[in-house]
């Protein structure tokens, strides 16, 4: 088990298990609570930081609010809710210009005003080794229908909801010595500073009980995979050719000397929504898609029984499992 898995599984034993009105606690992408009889309340926090989830160099300070806002409300959106509010720690270098900070901000307000949320409070303090944004967002969810990653069964279908790798392309293209038409590097670069949460998406998957498991990809199809495999106490099967990779990113991983797969299983930051679903409902599926004028998902494996995940292509079969990105890949723990 990866290293920041292992430290939340870890996390959790001290923790200890939720009370019972917390209907899903640590282990999620939000927590589940209780607390009208019309509603259940969606609970979620991230935490971005200089030098790890961005750099400055290459990132518009409003691209980074609309960011930071944006990646916290992918997570509403795997549990098929719907945003509502949101509170920002915000920690500013005491040497950086203060009225940077409003630039931030307006780029928070653009995504909080697109997605239909108030940013209602928060907290500032000095940051003397770097920015750093924490953003809590609160959301709710109908009783019974949130979408959780512990549901896929075996023979359920996997399903993105769009083309995977453009953010992984994107940051490099950010980073210096890619060379794209103009057009398609602004496709790649849009991806990474200003991602879209697929909102619309899980609220349809949630309100039509469409899908058994759901989840974001922020760190990569190979390691958010594992976690609904994990949970669910199952394995998986990708199929190399269903992956919906676009050209930009074939261009990018060529340019780079990279196997485009890798962009788009590993590279992680696409913010689609990765779920699955019984294959009795995939015509249902499909036309909900349509008459909600969302572009089709793609079918890229099923779940099977056992446990990892594996990439079928045409020279067999790969483990992929776990291969993503993970803030401590070589962590241990003490009597772990």
């Amino acid at each position: 088990m990866a290293g920041e898995r292992r430290l939340i599984t870890a996390l959790s034993r001290i923790f200890g298990p939720p009370p019972p009105r917390v209907l899903c606690g640590i282990g999620d992408d939000t927590a589940i609570l209780a607390v009208e009889p019309e509603q259940e309340l969606l609970w979620t926090i991230d935490a971005l930081i200089e030098g790890v989830h961005f750099d400055l160099r290459y990132t518009p300070l409003r691209s980074l609010g609309w960011k930071s806002l944006a990646v916290n409300l992918s997570d509403i959106a795997a549990m098929g809710g719907e945003p509502q509010y949101a509170l920002l720690a915000l920690g500013w270098p005491p040497t950086r210009d203060l009225d940077q900070a409003l630039e931030l901000a307006q780029g928070m307000q653009d995504a909080a005003e697109e997605y239909g949320v108030t940013v209602i409070g928060g907290d500032t303090v000095a940051a003397p080794a770097g920015l750093t944004l924490s953003l809590t967002v609160i959301g709710q969810v109908r009783p019974g229908l949130a979408l959780r990653r512990d549901g896929a069964q075996v023979g359920d279908e996997i399903y993105v909801t769009g083309p995977l790798g453009l953010a992984a392309a994107g940051l490099e293209v950010l980073r210096g010595g890619v060379e794209l038409p103009k057009d398609r590097q602004d496709t790649v670069t849009a991806a990474f500073l200003r991602p879209r949460p697929q909102i619309a998406a899980g609220r349809l998957l949630a309100g039509q009980r469409l899908a058994t498991a759901a989840i974001d990809l922020s760190d990569g199809v190979a390691s958010d995979l594992e976690q609904v495999c994990l949970r669910s106490g199952v394995g998986a099967v990708l199929t190399m050719a269903s992956l919906p990779i676009p050209q930009p990113v074939q261009e990018v991983a060529s340019c780079l000397g990279l196997d485009p797969q890798d962009l788009a299983l590993k590279g992680g930051e696409d913010y689609q929504l990765l779920f699955t679903v019984n294959p009795g409902k995939r015509a249902v599926l499909h036309l909900a898609f349509a008459r909600a004028g969302l572009p089709a998902p793609t079918g890229i494996g099923s779940i099977v029984a056992g446990a990892g995940i594996r990439l079928r292509g045409a020279k067999g079969e790969q483990e992929i499992a776990g291969t993503g990105f993970d803030h401590f890949p070589d962590g241990g723990l003490r009597g772990d």
